[in-house]
């Protein structure tokens, strides 16, 4: 008997609090590669000054919030786009502080440590990334305009985490999604692109999820070809072995936005 078809996560819809426990909690194997990894290069990237504005998009997996602690202090405005709505309402839930919302307390603190800063300015760290959320809205690959009806300006950095690959079918979907996120952002703008590398899929409870599998070469090419230049690019070998998924290494990447090029290659 075939094996059932792995799900595809924007049209299957996903527990999102079930991949929170999985892959994101304090007591999973993943921390260090799926948590740490990315608030450590996060703040290597930013902590320096040489990128900062006013306005940030976040495209991320889930209800992720962990990449966005180190954003906020140089980025003010945050508009988080998110492709299902259980991911909304879990973090609707965490914004307002509700009873049930996941405990981010365990980032928060590896954050911290690497901030060094004291206990009010942790509390208030918390507390700023709560104010610096303008919007969380939905959005739609399918569109020209992701974001139809409405049209968001161009933003000063844009943040893409572990998304396309979980919600791309090949090579030439990659290229053109990743040009429909990125049409957002502005000339001279900030890319960080995070992702796992050589991967096949992902598990979320019972079920299975595809993911595109591209290496290094290919995100390079991809970056390339669509103006950007790469400032940094980081890539962590996983030590990980596990049957929940198959990813070989992540890669954290910041570029920047050197000239326009069309939507479609």
């Amino acid at each position: 008997m075939d094996a059932p078809k792995a799900k595809v996560y924007h049209k299957d819809g996903m527990d999102t609090r079930s991949f929170l426990q999985t892959y994101c909690d304090r007591d999973t194997g993943f921390g260090e590669e799926t948590l740490n990894f990315l608030m450590r290069k996060m703040h290597d990237a930013l902590a320096a000054g040489n990128f900062k504005g006013k306005t940030a998009y976040d495209f991320s997996i889930g209800s992720v919030i962990h990449q966005l602690y180190t954003v906020s202090d140089f980025y003010p405005e945050i508009t988080i786009l998110k492709l299902n709505d259980t991911c909304i309402m879990e973090l609707n839930k965490w914004l307002a502080m509700r009873t049930g919302a996941f405990d981010w307390s365990h980032a928060h603190n590896y954050v911290k440590g690497l901030h060094c800063s004291s206990d009010q300015e942790d509390l208030n760290k918390e507390e700023n990334l709560k104010a610096c959320i303008k919007r969380i809205m939905k959005f739609d690959l399918q569109k020209a305009n992701i974001t139809d009806p409405e049209v968001l300006e161009q933003a000063d950095c844009i943040v893409i985490s572990g998304l396309l690959e979980v919600v791309c079918q090949d090579h030439n979907d990659y290229t053109k999604n990743f040009r429909r996120m990125t049409r957002l952002l502005k000339h001279r703008g900030l890319l960080i692109l995070v992702g796992g590398l050589n991967a096949s899929y992902y598990h979320v409870g019972e079920d299975r999820y595809h993911i595109f599998t591209y290496d290094e070469c290919f995100l390079r090419q991809n970056l390339a070809n669509a103006g950007f230049k790469i400032d940094t690019c980081e890539v962590l070998e996983s030590k990980i072995q596990s049957d929940l998924t198959d990813y070989k290494q992540i890669i954290f990447v910041t570029a920047i936005k050197e000239c326009i090029v069309s939507e479609f290659p």
